[in-house]
């Protein structure tokens, strides 16, 4: 056999990994599990997180809504805890209770999750939330909603400054608290876990 041949035919019964290769990747997919298996066993923080996340994206965005048109968003949390919406409002609405039936929704087109393209996020509806809940809403008084006026800034019902507030969100023993600050409106997430900063 000439070498060539001889090379070729080494290069071709190769057919298993080094003992090396072996041991490389035995700890990679060590490491990974260490690292994958804690986040994925605490679902409870990782939906919660998730809901945080989308509360003060939605707060920010009727914020900014409400400076681009000039106009009132409301951002209303239901009673039971499922969830919250964003309403256009306009100046003499303010003190208007909130009715579903009559209600003008915020166009939503990406996060609406079946609610005709509307800023509507139910807990109930939304699979990826099962265990979530809205829980201590509370913009002054027990108040359970919060205005954000033309300026971007949060009002009342009566259209006086809002001394801020916050709301909760609790998913397993884990729970976030979305807090606006007053007049500005200017949002911020602390997290809990039972019952620890």
């Amino acid at each position: 056999m000439k070498k060539y041949e001889m090379k070729q035919l080494q290069r071709n019964s190769r057919s298993g990994w080094s003992l090396a290769e072996l041991l490389t990747v035995i700890v990679v997919l060590g490491v990974a599990a260490m690292i994958v298996i804690p986040f994925a066993a605490s679902g409870a923080s990782a939906s919660g997180q998730s809901a945080a996340r989308l509360l003060v994206t939605d707060m920010l965005a009727a914020q900014m809504d409400a400076v681009a048109s000039q106009n009132f968003r409301r951002v209303h949390f239901y009673s039971d805890g499922s969830g919250w919406c964003i309403l256009e409002l306009y100046a003499g609405e303010l003190a208007d209770p909130f009715d579903p039936e009559t209600a003008k929704f915020a166009e939503d087109r990406i996060e609406s999750q079946g609610q005709d393209q509307q800023s509507i996020i139910n807990f109930v509806q939304d699979t990826r939330f099962r265990d979530i809940k809205i829980d201590n809403v509370n913009f002054g008084n027990g108040i359970e909603e919060i205005i954000f006026d033309p300026t971007g800034g949060i009002i009342t019902n009566n259209g006086s400054p809002s001394l801020g507030g916050s709301v909760d969100i609790t998913s397993g023993e884990f729970t976030w608290t979305v807090t606006l600050a007053p007049l500005t409106g200017k949002v911020s997430v602390s997290e809990t876990t039972g019952g620890v900063p």
